[in-house]
């Protein structure tokens, strides 16, 4: 993801988030198999669902597909502040994250509605996540309401049991962390369901794992977990 030497950010991908390994709900894949496409019909997407819901992941998997290109999670540049989108209608693509954040917040707002003009007139491609829907963000602005309103909006719905348990599995191999079927069907039965939560007792434990040179083994994950 190659960015314009002007812009004085960086703008930090995960390398770990991909389509290829991106496991698809059934009532997802007519996003994933747009967003997947190297030439986006569209100039503007908007992407809305609940925490761990894989928002993040498909963001960084879109942004990773086009050399020049900014993925912005919102919850990390909320300090740096609105200035951190200055310049960048001149990329392909702009991948913002999280922007139900900055609601209410009027030099934010304005920041993104200059934005949103800009890259149409360049014909900039964009792809916004929120955990609201478009019609549901109460901006103090509202021609922004109604500019994101206006694209492609789709829900990304959540996975069922069989599809969170292949996403943990995944997330674990990605990591290089060793886990046996019955420790990760122990994790996924005692921890908070949502993929959040799950991949964040999968670092703490691979994190304290390596610290305490143990395996990650269910009386290892009850003395950490406390479960």
């Amino acid at each position: 993801m190659p960015l314009s030497n002007q812009l004085p950010f960086d703008f930090v991908l995960y390398n770990e988030f991909t389509f290829e390994n991106f496991v698809v709900a059934e009532e997802n894949q007519e996003l994933v198999t747009l967003l997947q496409s190297a030439h986006l019909l569209e100039n503007f997407y908007f992407v809305w669902g609940g925490e761990g819901s894989g928002k993040s992941h498909l963001l960084q998997a879109s942004c990773a597909k086009h050399l020049n290109s900014a993925y912005l999670p919102l919850q990390v540049f909320m300090e740096e502040g609105e200035s951190v989108l200055d310049g960048l209608e001149h990329l392909d693509l702009i991948c913002i994250d999280d922007v139900h954040i900055v609601l209410s917040k009027p030099a934010w707002e304005e920041k993104l509605f200059s934005l949103f003009n800009a890259c149409q007139l360049n014909a900039t491609k964009m792809l916004i996540s929120s955990a609201i829907a478009p019609l549901e963000l109460k901006f103090a602005l509202p021609d922004l309401q109604s500019r994101y309103s206006s694209g492609v909006t789709y829900l990304l719905h959540e996975l069922d049991d069989n599809g969170k348990m292949s996403a943990l599995k995944n997330r674990a191999h990605a990591a290089g962390v060793p886990l046996e079927d019955e420790v990760l069907n122990y994790i996924y039965l005692r921890s908070e369901r949502s993929m959040s939560k799950l991949f964040a007792v999968l670092e703490k434990l691979d994190k304290l794992s390596l610290a305490q040179k143990r395996r990650i083994t269910i009386p290892f994950v009850k003395s950490i977990m406390f479960w």
